[in-house]
């Protein structure tokens, strides 16, 4: 914008909305071995992985609607970690940060673990909204390029998520990260299962602009369909 006494410019950042409600997004990324595959592009999964998250942040912090976003963020192997504690969207959270999975890990799929890891997180969110403030709700997004190496509890591990006293307020989203011409029926099968929505909440995916994509769009229909912009 220009002052028309001065002639001077001025810039306008992004305008914030206030917030209406509070969004856990934990982005549960796979951390295997198999991470290391390539993928479109010329790079890794591990890399498009990386890439996307740091995509996805960069749109939200640009968003008007940034202020009503927390984000965390879960690796996993055969064993799960916190690879970013929840981080409201601003200043604070790293959209030039290293998300890349396979820090620290390069195993197996354990799948179950890695929710459990979030569900920690995500009930001390929901457990943190004050009385009276704006509603708190959660999305967990699951991202594996296969199927886990105990389906069974990881089944048992989303149903209880899913059937809990908070159950309502927690969406499961999950995205096959695939190779073109493979065909991991497991891998589908399970993920879909263990989505809330086996069918708009689950999604087979081979880049990491595909995956970035359905992070957004899933965490969008999670919060009522607002617009992220």
């Amino acid at each position: 914008m220009e002052n028309a006494d001065s002639g001077t410019t001025f810039e306008i950042g992004t305008i914030s909305t206030p917030k209406q409600f509070a969004q856990l997004g934990v982005l549960i990324v796979d951390g295997s071995g198999s991470m290391k595959e390539q993928t479109a592009g010329g790079i890794t999964k591990a890399q498009a992985t990386n890439n996307s998250i740091r995509e996805l942040f960069t749109r939200f912090k640009e968003s008007r609607v940034r202020s009503n976003f927390t984000f965390a963020v879960v690796t996993f192997d055969h064993n799960a970690r916190v690879r970013m504690q929840p981080t409201e969207c601003g200043d604070a959270l790293d959209d030039n940060g290293d998300y890349d999975p396979l820090q620290g890990h390069g195993g197996g799929t354990a799948i179950h673990a890695a929710l459990e890891e979030a569900e920690t997180l995500v009930e001390r969110f929901l457990q943190s909204a004050p009385p009276g403030g704006v509603p708190h709700s959660a999305v967990m997004l699951v991202m594996s390029d296969g199927v886990s190496s105990d389906p069974v509890r990881t089944r048992a591990v989303a149903d209880r998520i899913k059937r809990g006293a908070n159950g309502q307020r927690i969406k499961i989203a999950c995205a096959l990260l695939s190779t073109l011409g493979s065909n991991d029926v497991a891998g589908e099968t399970l993920l879909k299962e263990i989505a809330s929505d086996p069918v708009m909440g689950y999604k087979t995916v081979y880049s990491g602009d595909a995956l970035r994509e359905f992070f957004k769009a899933s965490i969008s229909a999670a919060s009522g369909g607002i617009q992220i912009g």
